[in-house]
């Protein structure tokens, strides 16, 4: 007899969402539906005929979550009975005194892992599945530095929030590190994880990330939803990704190198806009737009009134605006001027030629501002 389950992660119930241009209404819109895809979560497991609704970690997010989340959690689980409800706290929700985790009087159907050590939760017949927690957010613990299980038979599933280093995305934090291929050296048919936003289904070592339910940042532009895991009555472990988010996050680029004016920026940006947002609520969209190309040193690229404008034009929720121009400045002739324009050129080509990296970008935009304001541009933040 097979046994079918449901896994999800890194819900970040009560995200900021500043980061993505929301604020007020939009960002509260966004928490809530947060909120949303945890209840379509149960509902589609109860549909789906689950034993278990497994969360790998980060299902809130600590420093923003109090009394109103844990009520609701706790009543939303309580709604799923009798499907089990396993949570293997993660980073952000890590097993703190006085967490949710640690402080709610959670119903009888839900079980929270609570040491830094996999330990065995008897899901069904021959068939167990290994959780654990972060017992602080900077855990740096390896989650499979464990014996081996499973000499006894059955089917062993584990269940943690980790970060896998052998396909770790460039930038994410390092919390619970490990090695895929030691889910099948301990003895798992398959590791249930959270901590990647992305989705990520890796049959032959036995791996799952099924990424954030809806679109935390504008890099998460995919399909996005739980995954149904189902464990054959022979062991086999096969999966099905769903896809049932309702937000969408887009980026586009919006080429300016002929522009003549604000104006022309703002046309070129909502052009670019509205053809990603094609076919998509805008209601329910977040849109980052990245200007590009060598525009000329007169023409300001305000991205607040970019941002503004195409948030206008498309409806979108949310609009982040970008500016990576760079001037059209024959920097030779400018510096050779008599002028002030070209005193200033040539102080900054010499303050730039012994700068690093972060210093030439500091540099880049004061001769940006400076060429605006002397030239007498409206001068737009970038």
């Amino acid at each position: 007899m097979s046994t079918s389950l449901l896994h999800l992660a890194d819900l970040h119930l009560d995200r900021s969402f500043a980061g993505m241009g929301c604020q007020g209404e939009p960002a509260m819109r966004r928490r809530l539906g947060l909120r949303d895809a945890l209840r379509r979560a149960g509902q589609t497991a109860q549909e789906r005929g689950c034993t278990a609704v497994t969360i790998g970690g980060d299902l809130y997010e600590h420093d923003r979550s109090g009394a109103d989340t844990a009520a609701f959690l706790a009543e939303t689980f309580r709604s799923w009975s009798p499907i089990e409800v396993l949570l293997a706290p993660g980073n952000h929700d890590a097993l703190l005194p006085g967490s949710i985790h640690s402080r709610v009087e959670w119903p009888a159907n839900v079980h929270v892992f609570r040491t830094a050590e996999l330990r065995p939760h008897d899901l069904a017949d021959g068939l167990t599945v290994w959780g654990l927690a972060h017992l602080e957010p900077a855990w740096q613990g390896d989650p499979l530095d464990c014996a081996p299980v499973g000499a006894d038979g059955g089917v062993h599933l584990a269940l943690f929030h980790g970060a896998e280093m052998g396909s770790r995305p460039e930038g994410k934090s390092i919390h619970g590190p490990f090695h895929s291929v030691d889910i099948r050296e301990r003895g798992f048919s398959a590791a249930l994880c959270g901590h990647y936003h992305r989705r990520r289904i890796d049959e032959a070592n036995g791996l799952l990330y099924p990424g954030s339910p809806e679109p935390l940042t504008f890099d998460e532009p995919e399909a996005r939803g739980a995954v149904l895991v189902e464990v054959a009555g022979d062991g086999t472990v096969s999966y099905e990704a769903l896809a049932d988010n309702r937000w969408h996050a887009r980026t586009t680029r919006a080429d300016v190198s002929a522009a003549r004016s604000l104006a022309d920026v703002v046309d070129a940006a909502c052009s670019a806009a509205a053809v990603l947002c094609a076919g998509l609520d805008g209601s329910r969209t977040m849109l980052r737009v990245d200007l590009v190309g060598e525009i000329d040193h007169s023409v300001s690229t305000d991205v607040f009134t970019v941002e503004t404008s195409v948030r206008d034009g498309t409806g979108a929720v949310g609009v982040r605006v970008r500016d990576f121009t760079t001037p059209a400045l024959d920097l030779a002739a400018v510096s050779g001027e008599s002028a002030v324009l070209g005193a200033f050129a040539r102080l900054v080509a010499e303050a730039s030629a012994g700068a690093d990296a972060a210093e030439r970008r500091v540099l880049d935009d004061a001769l940006r501002y400076g060429l605006q304001a002397l030239g007498g541009a409206e001068i737009g933040l970038r």
